[in-house]
């Protein structure tokens, strides 16, 4: 617990009213969406960005370890601090300009990306990075963690779509990076270093972000499979021949069941379900569905289009309630470790084989659903954390989910970061030089290691 003069000082940063002890708190903010827990000594509450260079000026100065932190829907542990300050930066959620000539956005760190989303429909614009728990993420968690989503796949992840941050090094510099411009190579890519690296170096207050104009057409094809291998060469097929979906989404079999009692009779049962989703014109989305169709007709059991919006959604709907339906599907094992393993286009249908294996091993349900179409599943080990015996095994399937990942060229995460989670297991893929190389990096930043400690395996 802080005392003394460091919480003194830190009360007369934020006031009584926006520093938090109370022992709820703490137990709120100890959790993320991840199986990690640990409990910070304090939260707060910044409002205005002065106030975000003076809490990391404190840190310094108090050498008290600090956690930016969002709406805390990580999947790794990466909000999460023992004994430090947890800075919760989702009262920070205006948004401050959209440029509809220049195509840009600019955004505090705490709006949430439907918010945002919301917005831009309004003026007939869009940004593409669409992840699952969009209700709820905030764009400042999105552009640490660099998140992709379902259309990354066409669009890339947030990083593609970030034109200059403000941000608060951890040495206590407040920093633009960054302009206006949509091309700019002036100077080194500090804005590109800074997403993705989990709030390690810096915490980022504020975002000017790409958008686009909203596409003339979207369908969603509709596939059922007999297993889920030959879902993934079927996948496969359409982008080696040049076809170019938005999205391309898998659910096997459990997460059909698990999605379909959580929400009602949606998906037909199958061993695997395909979302192919293309936009663009008119003219040249009937022309890569009806390829799309063709190419996939050998493969699949079942095909269908839809072109309404309506019942479009309710697909996608069905997809982005995958984690929550496995959550409730089996009443035995309530918890979950949820994964990230990217592997090369190729090796996809060889990883979803490698999971069934893997589930075999442990002894435990892996449902798997993900982003098929640019190689990153999402494995979901179901346990009791109430059974020593089941954690144990699903922290075995974790690793070995991994080490084949990894064998196959692969990377420890595609989109959920390292965090606290992976960083143990990043001397697997990345060598002693690399490793270093990130250190220095760190280093440079944040001298004193108050951001984020310990993550992504960074001392």
């Amino acid at each position: 617990m802080l005392t003394g003069d460091a919480f003194q000082a830190l009360q007369r940063i934020f006031g009584e009213e926006r520093v938090s002890t109370d022992v709820v708190d703490l137990e709120c903010y100890s959790r993320d969406a991840s199986e990690n827990r640990l409990q910070p000594a304090a939260v707060v509450w910044p409002e205005r960005v002065e106030e975000v260079v003076a809490v990391v000026r404190w840190a310094n100065e108090y050498r008290v370890p600090l956690a930016p932190r969002g709406a805390g829907t990580c999947l790794c542990g990466g909000p999460l601090i023992e004994g430090g300050v947890v800075v919760d930066l989702t009262r920070m959620n205006r948004i401050l300009s959209i440029c509809e000539d220049d195509l840009y956005c600019e955004v505090e760190a705490g709006v949430v990306w439907s918010q945002l989303q919301q917005e831009l429909t309004r003026r007939g614009l869009w940004l593409p990075p669409d992840p699952a728990s969009g209700d709820a993420c905030t764009i400042g968690g999105c552009l640490a963690c660099n998140a992709g989503g379902m259309r990354a796949l066409k669009y890339g992840t947030f990083r593609d779509w970030v034109l200059g941050l403000t941000v608060v090094l951890g040495y206590g510099a407040l920093v633009q990076t960054g302009g206006r411009t949509h091309k700019h190579v002036s100077g080194y890519d500090l804005t590109r270093l800074l997403v993705g690296s989990e709030g390690t170096l810096g915490v980022i207050v504020a975002a000017r972000l790409r958008v686009a104009p909203q596409p003339d057409k979207r369908a969603t094809v509709f596939l059922a499979f007999e297993d889920v291998e030959a879902a993934a060469r079927s996948v496969h097929r359409v982008r080696m021949r040049g076809l170019q979906p938005s999205a391309a989404e898998l659910l096997d079999r459990r997460t059909v069941a698990a999605v379909n009692a959580y929400l009602g009779d949606i998906l037909p049962e199958a061993e695997a379900v395909i979302l192919l989703e293309f936009d663009g014109t008119a003219a040249a989305v009937d022309e890569l569905v009806d390829r799309a169709q063709r190419l996939t007709a050998h493969f699949a059991t079942h095909s269908e289009v839809y072109v309404e919006e309506e019942e479009s959604e309710k697909l996608w709907a069905a997809r982005r309630a995958a984690l929550p339906a496995l959550t409730r599907y089996d009443a035995e094992r309530p918890n979950y470790m949820l994964e990230d393993v990217t592997v090369p286009l190729s090796m996809v249908p060889s990883m979803l084989s490698a999971i069934r294996r893997i589930e075999e091993e442990v002894a435990l349900p892996i449902p798997t659903f993900g982003h098929i179409g640019d190689g990153n599943l999402h494995p979901t080990i179901l346990y009791s954390e109430q059974r020593e015996d089941e954690k144990q095994r699903a922290r075995t399937a974790v690793a070995r989910l991994f080490e084949e990942a990894l064998a196959m060229g692969g990377t420890l995460s595609g989109e959920h970061g390292i965090g606290l989670s992976k960083a143990g297991f990043m001397t697997k893929e990345h060598a002693a030089e690399e490793l270093e190389a990130f250190l220095r990096i760190k280093q440079a930043f944040d001298p004193n290691g108050i951001l984020h400690p310990g993550k992504m395996g960074l001392g």
